[in-house]
C-alpha cells in the first residue's frame, strides 16, 4: 500500500487516477453488465490519456463544500485526528486506487457523506435501523466501503459518516457508524474476486486492441 500526498481534484490527482478504478466507481464491477461499462470507460481512459468529463451538479458541490467541516466534526467529536491523503494504490490491484476522505491512526479510515435532505432521511433510519455491518448503508454506498479494506489490508474499520446542515436546528445533522473488517470479511473476497476478473478482461481487452 503506497500513500500519494497530492492534492484530491488537482491536476496531479486526476493524472494518477487515469485509467484506474476509483472507489465511487468500483460499483461498476459488481455485476457483469455494469462491468463491461467499466470496462470501456476505463479502456478508454487508458488508450487516450483523457478522462471522460465529470458534471459537478449542485447536489455533489453541496457534499465538496462540507466535506472538510465534517472531517473536523467527527476528528473533534471523536478526539482524533484526520490525516488527508490524496491517494491510496496497492501494488496487488495494479488497476485500482482509492481516495480516501480521511486515515485515522494507523487502524482506520473515514467516509463522508453529505446527501440532500431527503436521501440523508432515507440514510439516517437505514443507520439506525439496519440490523449490522452493510445492511446500515445504502446498497449504492457498499462496495465503496469494502473498497477501503480491500485497497488498505491494514485497516480494521471505516467509519462511515453523514451530514446535513438543514437538519442542524433539529440536532440530528450528523450521524456516524463504524463498519468493522471481521464483519465483512465475506464481502471482502467477493470484491477481491471481482477486481481479478476485471483485471483479467481489462488486459485482454486492452491486447486485443492493441493487436498484441
Amino acid at each position: 500500500m503506497k500513500k500519494h500526498s497530492l492534492e484530491q481534484r488537482s491536476v496531479e490527482w486526476h493524472k494518477l487516477r487515469l485509467g484506474k478504478l476509483g472507489g465511487s466507481e468500483c460499483i461498476g464491477i459488481t455485476t457483469p453488465a455494469r462491468m463491461k461499462t467499466t470496462l470501456n470507460k476505463k479502456l478508454a481512459e487508458t488508450l487516450t490519456g483523457l478522462a471522460e468529463e465529470v458534471f459537478v451538479n449542485e447536489a455533489m458541490q453541496y457534499g465538496i463544500d462540507w466535506e472538510n467541516f465534517v472531517s473536523n466534526r467527527y476528528s473533534s467529536e471523536n478526539f482524533v485526528n484526520v490525516e488527508n491523503v490524496g491517494a491510496i494504490t496497492n501494488d496487488d490491484y495494479s488497476l485500482a486506487i482509492l481516495s480516501p476522505d480521511g486515515l485515522v491512526g494507523e487502524l482506520g479510515a473515514i467516509e463522508i457523506k453529505c446527501p440532500q435532505p431527503k436521501g440523508f432521511v432515507e440514510m439516517s433510519l437505514l443507520m439506525i435501523n439496519g440490523k449490522k455491518g452493510l445492511d446500515k448503508i445504502i446498497a449504492s454506498h457498499r462496495p465503496q466501503i469494502i473498497w477501503y479494506f480491500m485497497m488498505m489490508p491494514n485497516i480494521t474499520y471505516v467509519d462511515y459518516v453523514i451530514y446535513n446542515d438543514g437538519f442542524s436546528e433539529a440536532k440530528c445533522d450528523y450521524r456516524a457508524i463504524r463498519i468493522n473488517r471481521i464483519d465483512i470479511i465475506n464481502d471482502i473476497k467477493k470484491m477481491i474476486d471481482s477486481y481479478f476478473i476485471y483485471e483479467k478482461k481489462y488486459n485482454e481487452s486492452l491486447n486485443q486492441i492493441l493487436d498484441k
